[in-house]
This record gives structure tokens, sequence and C-alpha cells, in this order.
């Protein structure tokens, strides 16, 4: 486990390239497979990698954030999502940890890392960053 974030914990600070990409090259360093997302906040879809797409068993992309809530610890969801509400009111630079099950139950780490980025017109904008999982063989589908 990553010692910058334990499961249900999270960080949002003001939109930061550098925070970004520290806790991006952690996770790369701690042995992570890191895919991209994005979500589009004025259609609200999520676009996740399709290893990601495979762990948290999701069937379509994109998908929705209750689809991939849904994934989660149900003891970090109301984390997440609070998370995910203060990163859509001002740009910021964010991160959290859960726990998924695995396609053979087994709990493992999900990371996500993130920046929002907004426009002035109210729901505009997006949301873009990675989720971080174990390495393949580590993890299985």
């Amino acid at each position: 486990m990553l010692n910058f974030m334990t499961p249900g914990s999270g960080a949002v600070k003001p939109l930061s390239l550098e925070a970004h990409e520290a806790w991006t090259r952690r996770v790369s360093q701690a042995g992570c497979l890191v895919e991209p997302w994005r979500c589009d906040l004025s259609s609200g879809a999520f676009v996740v990698g399709s290893r990601t797409l495979a762990v948290l068993g999701l069937r379509r992309n994109p998908c929705g954030i209750i689809d991939l809530v849904r994934a989660y610890d149900e003891g970090d969801r109301s984390t997440i999502l609070n998370i995910l509400e203060r990163a859509t009111e001002s740009s910021s630079s964010f991160c959290f940890s859960t726990t998924i099950r695995s396609g053979t139950g087994h709990p493992s780490p999900l990371y996500c890392i993130g920046n929002s980025t907004l426009r002035e017109r109210g729901a505009e904008g997006s949301l873009e960053g990675v989720f971080a999982l174990p390495e393949t063989g580590k993890l299985s589908a």
C-alpha cells in the first residue's frame, strides 16, 4: 500500500500540475499499472482504460459516476463522492484511494489521481487523470 494514500482517504488541492505529476510518479514507482481516464462534466460520462473497465467489472465505455462508485468499497463511497464534488467546484488537483474486489473476489487497492479544469459557465469543463492498479499478475480481472 502506498504510504500517501490509505483506503478511504484522499486530498483536494488547488489545481497543481506538480502535485498531479508527483502523485502519478509515486504510483508508477510503486509498481502500479497506470491508465488514463476522462470525464466531460457537461454529460457526466467517464471514459476509462480497458484494464480499469475490466477490473471494475464494467461492461461499457463511457460509463457514469454511479457505475464507477458501485465498484468501490462501500465505506469509501461518500468520501470519494465528496472529493469529486469538491473538484467540480473549482479547478483542482485531487487523489483518492479505495479497495475494490477483483474477479476472484480478492480485495485490491485502486488509486485515482486527477485534475479538474472548469470553465466560467457552470457545469462546463472536465475531470481527467489516471487510475492506478497493481500490475498484471498481482490482481486478476
